[in-house]
């Protein structure tokens, strides 16, 4: 009410307390629950980076220290929407959850909450009393996922790349498509020459399922399917 801002209010006056910073993040809210669009989303994820580096620089200008950051609460929207195309609940909410989680990776966030795990009411739970919504199977792609964070980067608009070292020392290289067309896309392993790869797919047609160990290409070329998440395990 006074227009000051919450954040550097609260790191001013507490800061000195302080071990972790927490913020829930929710991008999209609406007062008549109109659902976010695929443009808002991918939109929303690529400005997340910088999200993350602006709450840094606030807490370093007013703590005089790098505190850990933690996303408590983490959705598209907090409202009651659902049965959208990108609503929580929807197949893309999934694949941008994924999208998410990876840069808040690379952003060094030290925790992100889901929120929530079940809920009958809105589109927001991970579960609907029996029924699995596709969000939860981006949890168990990320569950093949490594330890170790590995370089990736993509220079294919609408895709980004994450990997990491597993602790059985195999290389998993998730691969996401954000867009409404399939990708040809090459993926180039510097010091690696796999020979074979198990592949794991999230998208319309398969649920974080294994499509077991397939050959792996001599140029690096795949295709990655619309609205997916692919991920390489490779040994």
């Amino acid at each position: 009410s006074a227009g000051r801002d919450w954040m550097i209010e609260f790191l001013k006056a507490n800061g000195d307390l302080v071990d972790v910073v927490t913020v829930h993040r929710y991008p999209y809210w609406s007062a008549t629950n109109e659902p976010a669009t695929f443009e808002q989303m991918r939109a929303y994820a690529a400005a997340l980076e910088a999200e993350v580096a602006y709450l840094r620089a606030l807490i370093q200008e007013h703590t005089g220290r790098d505190l850990p950051i933690a996303i408590t609460e983490l959705n598209s929207t907090p409202t009651s929407v659902m049965g959208q195309p990108a609503s929580p609940d929807s197949h893309f909410n999934a694949i941008w959850y994924a999208d998410v989680l990876g840069r808040l990776m690379n952003a060094d966030v030290w925790m992100a909450n889901q929120w929530v795990i079940s809920q009958r009411s809105t589109g927001l739970g991970l579960i609907n009393g029996f029924t699995i919504r596709p969000t939860l199977y981006t949890f168990r792609m990320f569950k093949h996922f490594g330890e170790e964070q590995v370089y990736a980067a993509s220079g294919v608009e609408g895709v980004t790349v994450y990997a990491a070292r597993r602790d059985d020392g195999a290389l998993a290289v998730m691969a996401i498509n954000l867009g409404e067309a399939e990708q040809a896309v090459t993926i180039d392993l510097a010091g690696v020459s796999p020979v074979e790869a198990e592949v794991w797919l999230l998208d319309k047609e398969h649920s974080a399922e294994s499509l077991g160990v397939q050959p792996w290409p001599a140029d690096g070329a795949v295709t990655l399917p619309a609205h997916s998440v692919t991920l390489y395990v490779i040994p």
